[in-house]
């Protein structure tokens, strides 16, 4: 009789529905009722659909898909929340914690929230100390690109942040000269 495994199901590597998906794709318009297919890739191909619909004034989503050679068939509520600077913000009822959450992953036969698996990892938990080390050094080698992304900010208030000073202090800028926009025009070397 063959072993079973003892690795843990990992969140990244399953399907996942989520509250972004289906805004992206409209499954989430006010004041409708939208039917369709959500469906799932991996390397390019397709790896998975399920039938969706979303009530929007009764504020639930329906999932039909088969599991093996089984069909399954359930209701998953929807919840909102008001928003500080207005609107409003949307999240699944996990069917089994009763929780709220914006992804619900699909191990096993039914699609719920992470809380509903507590001995599912993310796969940078199965991975050794030592190998996350070693990925942390490798990817620092990659600290030129690391101001280029949007979400980084190199000054506030018109002085570097200290994120910014520990980047130029690891690739041995001292000085740097700014426009009166802010921006950086040039390093100097030391």
């Amino acid at each position: 009789m063959p072993k079973y495994s003892t690795s843990p199901a990992c969140f990244d590597e399953c399907k996942q529905v989520t509250i972004t998906g289906l805004k992206r794709s409209g499954y989430l318009r006010p004041n409708a009722i939208v039917r369709g297919s959500y469906s799932w890739t991996r390397g390019g191909k397709p790896s998975g659909s399920i039938m969706v619909e979303v009530s929007w004034p009764d504020q639930y989503i329906d999932l039909d898909y088969d599991y093996g050679e089984k069909p399954i068939s359930y209701r998953v509520q929807l919840d909102s929340v008001p928003k500080h600077f207005g609107g409003r913000e949307w999240y699944f009822l996990c069917p089994a914690t009763g929780k709220r959450c914006r992804i619900l992953y699909g191990i096993g036969a039914h699609f719920l929230s992470r809380n509903a698996y507590p001995s599912a990892m993310y796969s940078s938990q199965t991975q050794s100390k030592r190998w996350r080390d070693f990925a942390r050094i490798m990817g620092s080698a990659d600290r030129n690109d690391l101001f280029n992304r949007p979400y980084s900010r190199t000054h506030y208030n018109g002085k570097p942040t200290k994120r910014f000073r520990r980047w130029l202090a690891a690739n041995g800028q001292r000085e740097m000269a700014i426009d009166e926009r802010g921006l950086i025009e040039k390093f100097l070397a030391i």
